[in-house]
């Protein structure tokens, strides 16, 4: 089968945002940081150098306490930034747990860029193409009318319900149907699959052509779906596959650049 490049590694485009919002974190901390930690840190740096004894102690004291704030708060952005180092933890397992079917003979390509964010994966076995889209939500999942619901394990009335997933997902999945068929001419189904990675008590279910799955239950259930390309049809999808997202990573690459 003709394989035309790797792509992009799993959870490139979350890791970016992740480091990308961090920076801008750790730019708006170091001037409040430095104006009421570095006194204290310089401080204690000179007592441990010009004395001894206690003095010197309490000045260690004193300089690993405030270097200690420093880290601390240098090292921990806000909520919605470390979501994405989340998120990209998340599609790496995914990616792992891919890796066997790939040694099969899947094609499999990972943070495919698109013009508004990313696929996060997509893979083209014999039974056909499916987009996955990875979550690593904190929490128990439950679906409730195709809708996703997180809750809490220690606060149960906290719960976020996720709108827009199924249909982001079947969106996602649609573009990539027609782009399929533009460049090789194959009309073939894209499957929308949502992998979580968090507690999910029912570990599969689909609702309205969208599948929620647990990201341990991915693999064997793939595996066990029904043939639906020949040899030709497999091949033919898989390197139109390949040029979307070698097309990919060149356009994010000079988008880079600029």
């Amino acid at each position: 089968m003709a394989t035309l490049g790797r792509g992009s590694r799993a959870g490139l485009y979350a890791g970016k945002r992740y480091r990308r919002g961090r920076r801008s974190w750790r730019r708006s901390t170091r001037a409040i940081l430095a104006i009421t930690c570095g006194p204290f840190i310089a401080g204690g740096i000179i007592v441990l150098v010009v004395d001894g004894h206690l003095l010197s102690w309490a000045g260690g004291a004193i300089f690993g306490a405030f270097a200690g704030i420093w880290i601390a708060i240098r090292e921990t952005p806000p909520r919605y930034v470390e979501r994405w180092q989340e998120g990209a933890e998340g599609e790496r397992k995914t990616a792992r747990a891919l890796e066997r079917l790939e040694r099969k003979g899947w094609t499999v390509r990972h943070d495919v860029q698109r013009r508004y964010g990313n696929y996060d994966h997509i893979a083209v076995g014999p039974s056909g193409v499916y987009l996955l889209e990875t979550k690593n939500l904190q929490g128990v999942v439950e679906i409730r009318g195709g809708v996703p619901h997180l809750s809490r394990r220690h606060d149960h009335d906290a719960i976020e319900r996720f709108t827009r997933m199924r249909s982001a997902a079947l969106g996602a999945a649609a573009a990539i149907k027609e782009d399929i068929e533009h460049r090789c001419g194959e009309c073939t189904w894209v499957q929308a699959v949502i992998v979580f990675w968090s507690e999910f008590p029912e570990q599969l279910t689909e609702y309205d052509h969208c599948v929620y799955i647990h990201g341990s239950r991915l693999r064997d259930w793939l595996r066990a779906r029904p043939t639906r390309l020949d040899a030709g049809q497999w091949a033919r999808v898989a390197t139109a596959v390949d040029e979307l997202a070698v097309e990919s990573a060149r356009g994010a690459a000079r988008a880079q650049a600029k």
